[in-house]
């Protein structure tokens, strides 16, 4: 049986199995049990990379959330592309292809890989909901969840604020978020504490995933609703439990994300037993 070369990496906890690919993707089934930490490898998220025909751009690349449904991008996977590009290519700079259009990436040293995200959209048919309401202030009125912000930032995110970070209420909540059918492709709610002009603390119930370590588009997205609603500049620390991570909205209103990317091993895997 063919054995697929793979690289396990991390960004604060968030994993991830990543293939340079050249075939046709995996079935939905073959990524859930890829992803299950009893009977594959484990992760949060497996990425797909493939050289670009075009000669302009480096990468295109796939993401799939560890329930088998895609995810249009994955800022923190992305800060690992750009770590695996610059130990395959030494260049700093790479631009890749995903879902939501292109993503630049610069390496700019072992700790440091910045990853622009792109402009967030505020309009409800950019996130996508199910109908045309005012996506900044959306009231749920649940036990923690009340007021939130939708915003579509390559992919689509609510943004909650609180006074305390309750991991399992946010699950709670979240669950009956998904029930509403509000967001046609479902969506990463995100909780966020304001600690100060520059700093946030942020917890994340990924779509398709659950409750990670960090989240890098949902950091971003908290920045973007923190700043919109004039809590913070437009420089922020946000802290999650796996990590911190810089995030920056430049003058462009393109948002920057700085943070770090680890590989944890290398290693080759049967597929064959996977679509069991």
């Amino acid at each position: 049986m063919e054995q697929k070369k793979f690289i396990k990496m991390q960004g604060l906890g968030n994993d991830f199995v990543v293939f340079f690919w050249d075939g046709s993707l995996p079935s939905k089934k073959l990524i859930r049990n890829l992803s299950n930490r009893k009977i594959g490898i484990g992760c949060d998220l497996s990425l797909f990379l493939k050289k670009s025909e075009n000669d302009l751009v480096d990468y295109e690349a796939t993401f799939f959330n560890s329930d088998g449904s895609e995810a249009e991008i994955c800022g923190n996977a992305l800060r690992c592309v750009g770590k695996l590009n610059y130990n395959k290519t030494k260049k700093k700079n790479c631009l890749v292809e995903t879902k939501a259009g292109l993503i630049d990436i610069e390496y700019i040293n072992q700790n440091k890989i910045s990853v622009n995200i792109g402009v967030p959209k505020f309009e409800w048919k950019d996130i996508p909901l199910c109908r045309n309401i005012d996506t900044t202030n959306l009231d749920f009125s649940y036990d923690y969840l009340k007021n939130g912000m939708a915003i579509n930032i390559g992919n689509p995110h609510l943004i909650f604020f609180a006074e305390t970070l309750d991991i399992k209420m946010l699950k709670k909540d979240a669950e009956k978020i998904k029930k509403t059918k509000l967001f046609l492709n479902g969506v990463n709610i995100s909780v966020v504490k304001v600690n100060s002009k520059n700093d946030i603390s942020v917890i994340t119930y990924e779509r398709g995933v659950g409750i990670t370590q960090a989240c890098g588009t949902g950091a971003c997205a908290s920045v973007v609703a923190s700043n919109k609603l004039n809590l913070v500049e437009k420089k922020v620390i946000v802290t999650m439990s796996g990590g911190s991570l810089e995030i920056e909205i430049c003058q462009d209103n393109n948002i920057l994300m700085i943070g770090k990317a680890d590989i944890v091993f290398e290693g080759k895997i049967e597929f064959s037993g996977l679509e069991q």
